[in-house]
């Protein structure tokens, strides 16, 4: 079954995907997007977690660790760039 959907672009390029598309790819708040742009058309995937892609328990305690000071840091760590 074909469904039609339609969000706004806003003056910053941002959007708002509608719930059901978001439903159908799995899609929560935080995850990321990818746009594939062929002679098709665009596709739109959802990319996956890097936690997902981690099996060892001691890289993703590292991992997991490091977020969170990125996390605890973010005002000082953007005025680094």
């Amino acid at each position: 079954m074909t469904q039609l959907y339609q969000s706004k672009i806003f003056a910053n390029g941002s959007t708002t995907l509608p719930k059901p598309v978001r439903d159908v790819l799995g899609i929560k708040a935080g995850d990321r997007v990818r746009y594939v742009i062929s002679e098709k058309g665009v596709q739109i995937f959802k990319v996956p977690a890097e936690k997902d892609h981690v099996d060892n328990p001691d890289l993703r305690k590292a991992l997991d660790a490091a977020e969170q000071v990125m996390d605890e840091n973010r005002t000082l760590l953007r005025k680094l760039k």
